[in-house]
């Protein structure tokens, strides 16, 4: 096998942690992000696995300046998205006067919208934002909103985003946005274990969000498939496997984070509990990898 032209960036999708009562916990979140600094290539602050819906827009700024101070512009994605559009635009202002140079915005949800509606949602946060770059963050399963490639190309050209994040089903339809998208979008899977597959099928890398809790795996597997050595890729690719087969869940993430030292494991928004099979296989990766903390 030959080497790669390019490495899958790696980038973690970090939780929200917050104390028993629910409340932001400020040094958990800077503890958490400083353990991740020079541990994979960035963070996306305050998306799905962040528990967006429940976040107050002062605490999407604190969150973001956390992230900025120990990372920098380059290395942090901030979702700014909102199911309104003026919500959206609003926290893309905050996002922009904090120093955010790379921002990301879900497409509307709850209510149903066209493609119409969808671009004009983005138009109006790539306007507030400037020279900042605006991905659109497409995640179906979540939002109801179709994802389509052609559709979303001639969102991207009408609205100026620069490229997208594909979760859920739409990160199966990498190779369609690809294909649809003009040259120099930037692409990011949602998939966590499609990895290895992400670059040759012509995206940028992955947002994961286990790698919040175990970025190494993650990081072995972009540099093995990179450097073209198929013995580590396979060795890595298990871990990868095993790591998100164990944390399925932001709920998950959260109590391997705690089981680090690292918050309390407490979800800000209603979720189920973890169970006690759940917690057993993840309490033994806590044991037996290098943890963040």
């Amino acid at each position: 096998m030959s080497a790669r032209s390019s490495r899958a960036d790696v980038l973690a999708a970090v939780p929200t942690l917050v104390d028993e009562a629910g409340e932001l916990d400020r040094e958990a979140n800077r503890a958490l992000l400083t353990g991740l600094v020079g541990r994979l290539d960035g963070v996306f602050v305050a998306g799905t696995t962040g528990e967006f819906p429940a976040l107050h827009r002062a605490e999407r700024r604190d969150l973001l300046e956390i992230a900025l101070d120990v990372f920098g512009p380059e290395r942090v994605v901030a979702h700014i998205g909102a199911a309104a559009t003026r919500d959206a635009v609003t926290i893309a202002r905050d996002a922009v006067a904090a120093g955010a140079r790379r921002l990301a915005a879900i497409t509307p949800y709850y209510l149903a919208v066209d493609s119409g509606t969808v671009t004009r949602h983005f138009a109006a946060i790539t306007e507030a934002c400037g020279d900042a770059v605006v991905y659109g963050y497409l995640f179906p399963d979540r939002t109801g909103v179709p994802a389509d490639a052609e559709d979303f190309a001639r969102t991207a050209a009408e609205s100026g985003l620069a490229g997208a994040k594909l979760s859920g089903a739409a990160a199966g339809l990498l190779a369609e946005f690809v294909a649809a998208l003009p040259t120099g979008s930037v692409l990011w899977s949602g998939d966590d274990a499609a990895l290895a597959s992400v670059v040759p099928a012509g995206g940028r890398g992955v947002v994961s969000a286990a790698a919040s809790a175990f970025p190494e795996p993650f990081t072995a597997l972009a540099d093995a498939v990179a450097r073209g050595d198929a013995e580590a890729e396979r060795t890595a690719q298990a871990e990868v496997d095993e790591v998100t087969a164990a944390l399925g869940s932001p709920q998950g993430i959260k109590h391997a984070l705690a089981g680090m030292g690292l918050g309390t494991g407490v979800m800000r928004m209603p979720a189920p509990l973890v169970g006690a099979e759940e917690r057993e296989r993840i309490d033994r990766l806590v044991a037996l990898q290098a943890p963040v903390a």
